[in-house]
């Protein structure tokens, strides 16, 4: 890092509230000597830098300090556009304004030399999302009730029927075009994961009565459920790929092979056996046996349901 890109890079640390010169230094990796130079240096340019002595002491900025508009080079600006414009493949978006806006001020940093240079490069470089025309309305409702850890009463559309639940949603995520909220149901004393274009209402609600178990933070990998333990052939590890977020839970092999191992609650292994049997056998269930059954029969209905003439 040039000094020119550490000096922005303190400004912006300071930003974020009071350090030390060891711990500036040791962000940046230089002596503590060339931090108290670098400060020198932007107090010498107006930035209004205060050193408080003693023990607590350090570096801040005042609250209200803000950097003025930053210079973009042509590669930041690209990857700026590429991840807006990304995210308008998405049927639904939350912060939709903010980032139609956010994407006119990225232009508008650079110089016109360098605009037609990003407009050109743009064409040579693209991220791909699968459009899906699935509506979702409750979208920016739930990412703010997870943001504000509010109840709310939702109506919500599953493979089993039409449910009503109260949840506590804790974290909206999207993935190859569909959006998720993994949120902690209070019926099923669980946490889940829910299609966002599947809730048919949500609305807000007070807080239930107080839980008997802490609610878990993250779904699939709490430790009070069972563990599920599944090998895959190489073939079975390509073919996985297409579901990112157990690919990256995948103990890889030096053959190839591998070992796909998580914590998951007995209410979802239905999905789980849909995708075990697309797989055939480059997958094969180690443990739990009540999934292994789970497999067995939905192998055999099926086996039962192609005999029929």
């Amino acid at each position: 890092m040039n000094r020119i890109d550490r000096l922005t890079a303190i400004i912006l640390l300071l930003q974020r509230g009071k350090r030390t010169a060891g711990e500036i230094a040791q962000r940046f990796e230089v002596s503590r000597r060339t931090i108290q130079r670098d400060i020198d240096a932007l107090c010498e340019m107006g930035i209004p830098i205060a050193a408080d002595l003693g023990a607590s002491g350090g570096y801040t900025l005042p609250p209200d300090y803000s950097l003025p508009p930053l210079a973009l080079t042509l590669h930041e600006a690209l990857l700026l556009r590429l991840a807006l414009s990304s995210l308008s493949q998405l049927g639904e978006l939350p912060f939709k304004q903010e980032r139609e806006s956010l994407l006119a001020k990225v232009q508008t940093l650079l110089p016109q030399r360098e605009a037609e240079n990003l407009d050109q490069l743009s064409q040579t470089l693209s991220f791909d999302i699968p459009p899906r025309p699935y509506p979702t309305p409750f979208l920016d409702q739930l990412l703010e009730s997870a943001h504000t850890k509010q109840w709310v009463t939702v109506t919500y559309r599953s493979e089993q029927g039409i449910s009503e639940q109260t949840l506590l949603p804790m974290h909206v995520r999207t993935e190859a075009g569909l959006w998720y909220c993994e949120a902690y149901s209070y019926e099923r004393k669980a946490t889940r994961v829910y299609r966002v274009d599947r809730f048919l209402e949500v609305r807000a609600t007070p807080s239930p009565p107080p839980l008997e178990h802490p609610v878990p933070s993250i779904a699939h990998v709490h430790p009070s459920f069972p563990e599920v333990h599944i090998h895959l052939t190489a073939r079975g590890v390509l073919r996985l790929d297409r579901e990112p977020h157990l690919a990256k839970r995948l103990q890889h092999k030096e053959d190839g092979e591998a070992s796909l191992i998580m914590h998951l609650q007995p209410e979802e292994y239905d999905w789980l056996v849909r995708l075990l049997l697309s797989l055939g056998t480059d997958a094969k269930v180690l443990a739990p046996e009540e999934l292994r059954l789970h497999v067995q029969q939905a192998a055999q209905e099926i086996a039962c349901h192609y005999s029929e003439l």
